[in-house]
């Protein structure tokens, strides 16, 4: 009889109980787990982000104990460090990293510490470079996995358990937030934190307001979410530097919450508890360089100045300040800005996410729920995205567009969609119950026809085509770890993907600088004593691809349009060239040849990327028939 209760009370422990919460859980585990190999087999091609393989190889770096050290050498970067540092010394061989923010890079670096030294070696011809496949990949997989958890929890308590798992399905089979899990950039290890920012600020409004009829009294708890919140937000900002225009926000929010209690107080408690976290990084930049964000600085009049797209970071010697000056002339940040936010509004933000979700989000802004709490989180939602709307505006946005989709680092819009997405999936659900269904069938069927339109995208993107297996035009990581394998590590080199060269062929490689001469004065007086020199250049599609008459010729690689078309000056010191695979495409000069008895195999290519168009140029020799220039 002892055995009859036992074996019932865990049947029903299984269909009622416990037990059904765990069956629950293991089975969306399982769906989670297959959607991350599914996607992953489908979509990863390796980092083809110019800030990815930045972040990566500086995270690496720092894995070895080589302190804030960057093998991706920016002209700029030495410009100022030649003008501005204490001791005007540029540091060429240990260049410091004075363009990105730490926190991710050192984040990643501890994870590298983790694996061997030997999956690091530039010389295994592996597809997917190994640290990419067994850190980067599932790192930021599972940080949009905890953002998943997070937001269900976090729905839940804001409205009701179909809510909250309705919202978690949706973004389960968010395709943008898969797009970004597999790119390699911090995006989805940011929207973690900023989410855990909202999220303490939030649960300090219900402590304090919504307790009971009478606001609760300021106890310990509440100061520890507050204090929890600033400290997030700093990360946030040493995750990515334009985060910290959300103080202003997150402070009137605090503000707001902790009225009758001192309010003023607590917010500047809160603002100074940010600052704090983001002082040290500061220090450092500006101990270093005289410049508290380092060449970051220069970004806005790199996207708004006379010196845009990469013109700025590969100039040696820049009128950087006239470019800052002639960039905040009132005309020109107010055309900026219009320009900048148009294609936010139009192009950007519709397609992070489901527009249908942006929409039910939208005309439910003018919905008062009964909850204060849930009204005031929608208004800080609001306010934040207005403030990275017009932050963005007037800063402007990356140059890397190598796809057509909008998976870019400074599409800070992808944070908003998990709290987007509970707010439009509640007012879908409001509208739906004002609706009498005489059968209940009906209303499965707008549920799911709901769902399906959200979905859709994430299904296209797993069905056919295929993507090659390279992210080409312009990157062949085999080809790059292989001509790297030709030079010692002491060496340096010079790219027009410099990202690409020290992330996968872990070697110093400086930005194509503007013009030949900068490149001469670098090679010649930049490097310390006992330089010898840049030792090889390596020009891709990347830079051969562009447009002919507004950038080759005319525009920002002007100033290489003789070595372009072949002719190169007499006295250039890389005398010995040849191409390399795929398809003789990319052009490799150095000291001397270093390519002797060396062979590249093809890589693997669909019809689509092998129609390449050839650069324009004559035709260099095959690999390994080197000449000696001298025209």
């Amino acid at each position: 009889m002892a055995s009859e209760n036992t074996i019932q009370t865990a049947v029903w422990q299984i269909e009622l109980g416990r037990g059904k919460v765990a069956v629950y859980w293991i089975l969306l585990v399982l769906l989670a787990l297959s959607l991350a190999l599914v996607y992953t087999a489908s979509e990863f091609r390796g980092l083809d982000k110019r800030e990815a393989m930045d972040q990566a190889q500086l995270a690496r770096n720092l894995a070895r104990g080589e302190g804030f050290t960057t093998k991706v050498i920016r002209p700029l970067s030495l410009w100022h460090l030649k003008n501005f540092s204490s001791d005007k010394d540029p540091r060429l061989l240990n260049h410091p990293d004075l363009a990105n923010a730490p926190l991710y890079p050192l984040v990643l670096s501890g994870l590298f510490r983790l694996l061997p030294t030997s999956v690091f070696d530039v010389g295994t011809e592996e597809r997917i470079y190994a640290p990419e496949r067994w850190v980067i990949l599932p790192f930021n997989q599972i940080c949009l996995l905890l953002c998943l958890v997070l937001v269900y929890f976090w729905a839940r308590s804001l409205f009701d358990h179909k809510i909250a798992l309705t919202t978690a399905l949706l973004l389960l089979f968010t395709d943008v937030l898969w797009q970004f899990s597999v790119s390699g950039l911090s995006n989805n290890f940011l929207m973690l934190l900023f989410l855990g920012t909202l999220h303490c600020l939030h649960r300090a409004d219900r402590l304090l307001n919504a307790a009971s009829s009478e606001p609760a009294p300021m106890n310990g708890a509440v100061a520890g979410l507050l204090a929890a919140s600033a400290v997030l937000l700093g990360l946030c900002f040493l995750t990515r530097y334009l985060m910290g225009i959300l103080v202003i926000p997150l402070a009137w929010y605090v503000l707001r919450i902790t009225r009758d209690r001192r309010p003023v107080l607590w917010t500047a408690l809160f603002t100074v508890i940010f600052l704090l976290v983001i002082t040290p990084w500061l220090v450092r930049n500006y101990s270093i360089s005289g410049s508290l964000l380092g060449v970051a600085k220069y970004e806005y009049a790199q996207n708004t100045g006379p010196l845009n797209f990469d013109s700025l970071p590969r100039s040696y010697q820049p009128d950087a300040e006239g470019a800052l000056q002639e960039a905040t002339s009132l005309t020109k940040m107010v055309s900026h800005f219009f320009t900048v936010t148009r294609q936010l509004l139009f192009q950007t933000l519709p397609r992070t996410g489901s527009w249908i979700l942006l929409a039910f989000f939208a005309v439910g802004v003018m919905y008062r729920f009964r909850r204060d709490d849930v009204v005031g989180l929608r208004g800080l939602v609001v306010a934040a995205a207005a403030a990275i709307l017009i932050a963005t505006g007037f800063t402007g946005t990356t140059s890397e567009r190598l796809t057509e989709n909008e998976v870019f680092g400074d599409n800070l819009f992808v944070l908003f969609v998990p709290l987007i997405t509970i707010y439009g999936v509640a007012f879908f659900y409001l509208l739906l119950d004002r609706i009498p269904f005489r059968i209940r069938l009906t209303r499965g069927l707008a549920v799911a026809a709901f769902a399906a339109v959200n979905v859709a995208p994430f299904v296209y993107t797993l069905l056919p085509p295929r993507k090659g297996a390279y992210a080409y035009p312009p990157y062949i990581p085999p080809v790059t770890r292989a001509v790297a394998s030709w030079f010692d590590k002491e060496e340096l080199g010079c790219s027009d993907l410099p990202w690409a060269m020290a992330w996968y062929g872990d070697r110093r490689c400086l930005w194509l600088p503007m013009t030949v001469k900068e490149f001469y004065d670098i090679h010649d007086f930049a490097g310390p004593a006992g330089f010898k020199g840049i030792s090889f250049m390596l020009l891709t599609p990347y830079m051969l691809d562009r447009p002919l008459a507004t950038q080759l010729f005319k525009g920002e690689y002007a100033g290489w349009s003789t070595v372009i078309r072949g002719r190169m000056p007499p006295e250039f010191p890389l005398k010995a060239v040849t191409t390399l695979p795929p398809g003789n495409d990319q052009f490799l000069f150095a000291d001397r040849p270093r390519w002797k008895d060396q062979k590249l195999v093809e890589p693997d290519l669909t019809p689509q990327q092998k129609k390449t168009p050839a650069p324009p140029s004559e035709t260099p020799p095959p690999v390994g028939k080197p000449v000696l220039v001298t025209e």
